[in-house]
């Protein structure tokens, strides 16, 4: 900002403009009042992540371009990675002081992270130990066994039970790239400026069942060895599909991926993509630094070879 970008807040852009020469010249943006601007540009980069990059690509179609902008591969959409993500709280009864401090992950195990086959699926998970934090988190965010029993006329004594001595192990599988787990635009449902909205499919892999099933059990074996006189599972936990992937693949060739090595999308020279969709696998990590790291070393390529760089005229 202290260069002179203009950040305009509020704004969603309809659609990206492509010239004769197969360019991106621009793109059609609606501001907070909904007046409809066109905003020049010699580069485009789009930053949307797995949902709004692959659905801005498709909301661009042209007659040229039937099946949407850096879409000749097919992929355009495709292969949606989100993590799926499964928890095992341990009840100690020592006081942990897990009331205090940052909430998140503390420490880290990959002791199962890679690949054994003799367990019956490929790839792993990371495992983070995190606390369970104060009476409202703890009471709203885990199942305490199969009726949540932590609510009702025992309320208070479940409280005085539970709070600072629960720790949990959250379970992140590494899930894999797969075709039929996409973004597509939906047929009828639009935002409120009449623009298409983006409907998602997925579904579970069955290496992803079998993957956090065995993680799981581990991880609630390694909470009773160290003492928790109580472990609750929750298997699998739908609200965390956080991390968006894969939707925009990166490789070497143009007729299975949709950008190169540097994020330059394969069909259109000068459109670029720095985000999560552009990862071909989706590891068992949380992604934003290295969405961060990857979009940093993109840029400063882009910048080197800017000399080189085809724009429209």
């Amino acid at each position: 900002l202290e260069r002179g970008v203009q950040l305009v807040s509020g704004a969603r852009v309809r659609r990206l403009e492509v010239n004769e020469r197969g360019l991106v010249t621009g793109a059609h943006w609606v501001d907070r009042q909904g007046q409809e601007h066109f905003q020049r540009a010699g580069v485009t980069i789009l930053a949307a992540n797995g949902i709004g990059t692959p659905r801005l690509l498709q909301l661009s179609a042209t007659d040229r371009h039937a099946e949407g902008l850096a879409n000749s591969s097919g992929l355009v959409g495709r292969r949606l990675m989100m993590h799926p993500f499964g928890t095992v709280v341990g009840l100690f009864d020592d006081d942990l002081d897990s009331t205090h401090g940052p909430w998140g992950q503390h420490l880290h195990c990959l002791q199962f992270y890679e690949t054994d086959a003799s367990r019956g699926f490929v790839r792993g998970a990371k495992w983070g130990l995190q606390p369970t934090g104060g009476p409202v988190s703890m009471t709203r965010a885990y199942p305490w066994g199969a009726e949540n029993s932590i609510w009702g006329a025992g309320f208070h004594e479940g409280i005085r039970k539970r709070l600072g001595r629960s720790a949990m192990w959250g379970i992140i599988a590494e899930d894999l790239p797969d075709e039929e787990n996409r973004v597509v635009l939906d047929p009828t449902l639009t935002d409120g400026d009449g623009i298409p909205a983006p409907k998602i499919i997925y579904r579970m892999s069955e290496n992803s069942h079998r993957l956090l099933e065995f993680h799981l059990a581990r991880a609630k074996e390694s909470l009773e060895a160290a003492g928790a006189s109580e472990t609750v599972v929750a298997p699998l936990i739908r609200e965390t599909g956080w991390h968006l992937l894969g939707t925009c693949t990166m490789g070497t060739d143009p007729e299975t991926s949709v950008v190169d090595a540097w994020g330059r999308t394969h069909d259109i020279p000068n459109l670029f993509i720095f985000d999560g969709s552009i990862w071909p696998t989706s590891s068992g990590m949380n992604p934003t630094a290295t969405i961060a790291a990857l979009a940093l070393r993109c840029t400063e390529h882009l910048v080197e070879n800017r000399g080189a760089q085809e724009t429209p005229a």
